[in-house]
């Protein structure tokens, strides 16, 4: 009786995990190496093989969405500012939304026919070559924004150090 209980409650425990995956349609990448985590929505993004080095990984979508995320050291020993304005610089005219902070930054715009958003965070002390910075692109067509916007805003506020 008692083993029928326990095994009922495993089951039902299963249930509702595999229910509440479902319903956000998210899930974990986490990099052991850079030790940062990113969530994703399994609906929209197909995971790639991890890197052969092991500092991320590309995640595709129909239609010629991607996700982008690394992580590498500051061998540079950039402060988080030398870093924002280098990606500034290299992004062009096209940058519609920027954002630096004391741990990261944010840089969103158009290039053509799509879109892009960057988020890069700073895991140690600025310009220590001991420090590591974390990265995730995603880009998408114009014509998609409305589908991608709000999948963004999700992504970007998962996106963390562990």
């Amino acid at each position: 009786m008692r083993s029928s209980i326990i095994t009922l409650s495993l089951f039902t425990i299963f249930l509702l995990v595999q229910t509440s995956a479902g319903q956000s349609g998210y899930v974990t990448y986490y990099n052991s190496r850079f030790e940062y985590s990113i969530k994703y929505p399994t609906k929209v993004f197909v995971p790639q093989e991890e890197s052969a080095n092991g500092d991320g990984r590309v995640f595709l979508a129909k239609g010629g969405a991607e996700l982008r995320v690394w992580g590498q050291y500051n061998a540079l020993m950039d402060t988080v500012r030398e870093a924002y304005e280098k990606d500034l610089n290299e992004y062009g005219r096209g940058v519609t939304y920027k954002v630096l902070q004391n741990s990261g930054y944010v840089i969103s715009g158009t290039k053509g026919n799509k879109v892009y958003y960057q988020k890069t965070m700073l895991n140690g002390s600025d310009g220590d070559g001991g420090a590591v910075f974390a990265t995730f692109t995603i880009e998408y067509k114009k014509t998609e924004k409305a589908k991608y916007d709000p999948i963004v805003t999700k992504i970007a506020a998962s996106f963390r150090f562990d």
